[in-house]
């Protein structure tokens, strides 16, 4: 099976998706329950998580700040600042190797989730998904 590689221009219903998978894989990672990361909570350990899913979101989903934003509800600013905040600690080795790990977990999510939705959901926009080997 070859990957999907998009631009950002994937209908609400698969950026949805791919929000809740970042979701999964950044609470499980971090021993937290999904439903804080959804949450305003303010504790470190689940502001952490959520910071590490809306990274994952934008660097490899290649979602815009501003997609992220409307669906985690905060600012585009706070993205930014998440990513960023995310970016920042990966000059430590084991911690880009932890990252380079969540983030193959989560394009084989990505692509679990897409197929699935492919085969159940709405028909992708194909103006914005290309299928690469």
């Amino acid at each position: 099976m070859t990957g999907f590689e998009w631009s950002g221009g994937l209908s609400a219903f698969y950026r949805s998706k791919i929000v809740a998978a970042a979701r999964d894989v950044s609470a499980q990672s971090c021993g937290v329950e999904v439903g804080e990361v959804r949450a305003s909570l303010r504790k470190s350990k689940v502001a952490f998580a959520r910071q590490l899913a809306m990274y994952l979101c934008h660097v490899t989903a290649n979602m815009s700040l501003r997609e992220i934003s409307d669906l985690f509800n905060r600012d585009r600013t706070t993205v930014s600042h998440a990513c960023h905040a995310i970016e920042d600690r990966r000059d430590c080795p084991t911690f880009d190797k932890q990252i380079e790990f969540l983030e193959k977990e989560f394009r084989g999510r990505i692509r679990s989730v897409v197929e699935e939705a492919a085969r159940s959901g709405p028909p992708i926009e194909r103006k914005s998904l290309q299928r690469f080997g």
